[in-house]
């Protein structure tokens, strides 16, 4: 009855007050020429057209390196047939190194899926860095279990939250990890921090909502720590009003943030800075000696 009721308050949100960022869409063939954002591009092209997501967490090249040397530096007490996915991707801005996912299960999975996901609910996932020599040999730096023991951040798209993020509250782990984020988040004197982007979805009667946040996590020494986590996108398709043709109107929102890291710096580190692609301002996150993280500036 919940789920039916929300749907329902997100349809007369969309067409009685309409945000500046939502549109609507005469019939759903209309759709794909009103989205901007690169977001919500690529929602469309998985979800209504079926093309293969990129390989972003790195499950297929591995960075180059053997899945049983990952699987042994990173959960050398997980067999083999628990593993549902295994990612590395070499880590540019850090030179040298990998960063590495893996997501396991309590038993071996029944079925192997086309592509491997990692969905936090049904798994244990650890995110690792690993040191690589020029001759390929790889050395454990650091790992982090995922799943446990962390303090995940409270997130609103724009007063939004997935239903699932509402019901879990301040334990509000991503339904599953999508990809890593590796652009040049240079935050202190140490190493750049390394990001990871979650993802929530909804399904609507006529419709669904897909919503994406981003971590990043601090490299300090041979530990692992978030210290930041935002959201960074949006986007969610509402079906309206039969037109007389069959077709059917969609109300579309979408909303999409880039990450800034900011020349000005408090407590050696710098400020971040989290603005709508295109746009101006922002909201601006400082670093937190008592939170030992990022906390936004009210």
């Amino acid at each position: 009855m919940r789920f039916r009721l929300r749907t329902l308050a997100l349809l007369l949100l969309c067409l009685a007050t309409a945000p500046a960022f939502a549109q609507r869409a005469k019939s759903l063939d209309a759709v794909p020429g009103l989205l901007t954002s690169p977001e919500a591009k690529a929602v469309w092209a998985e979800q209504m057209e079926g093309r293969p997501a990129p390989d972003h967490l790195g499950t297929r090249e591995l960075a180059g390196l053997d899945a049983g040397m990952l699987r042994r530096l990173l959960v050398p007490d997980v067999a083999d047939g628990r593993i549902v996915l295994l990612g590395a991707r070499r880590w540019v801005q850090h030179p040298g190194h990998v960063v590495a996912l893996v997501c396991y299960g309590d038993d071996a999975p029944r079925s192997t899926p086309a592509e491997p996901s990692c969905e936090t609910g049904d798994t244990a996932q650890v995110l690792g860095v690993l040191r690589v020599s020029d001759a390929g040999d790889a050395q454990l730096v650091a790992r982090l279990r995922l799943d446990d023991g962390i303090a995940w951040p409270l997130l609103s798209w724009g007063g939004e939250q997935p239903l699932r993020m509402e019901e879990a509250g301040a334990a509000a782990i991503p339904e599953r990890w999508e990809r890593f984020d590796l652009a040049a988040y240079r935050l202190s004197n140490g190493a750049p921090a390394l990001g990871l982007r979650g993802g929530w979805s909804e399904g609507y009667a006529g419709g669904g909502a897909f919503y994406s946040a981003l971590y990043l996590f601090e490299l300090r020494g041979d530990t692992l720590k978030q210290v930041f986590g935002a959201a960074m996108s949006m986007y969610r398709d509402i079906a309206g009003s039969w037109n007389d043709d069959g077709t059917r109107e969609h109300d579309i929102e979408e909303w999409a943030g880039v990450l800034i890291v900011e020349p000005r710096a408090h407590h050696g580190h710098q400020d971040l800075r989290l603005r709508e692609r295109g746009g101006r301002g922002g909201d601006l996150y400082r670093w937190s000696p008592t939170a030992d993280g990022y906390s936004r500036v009210e």
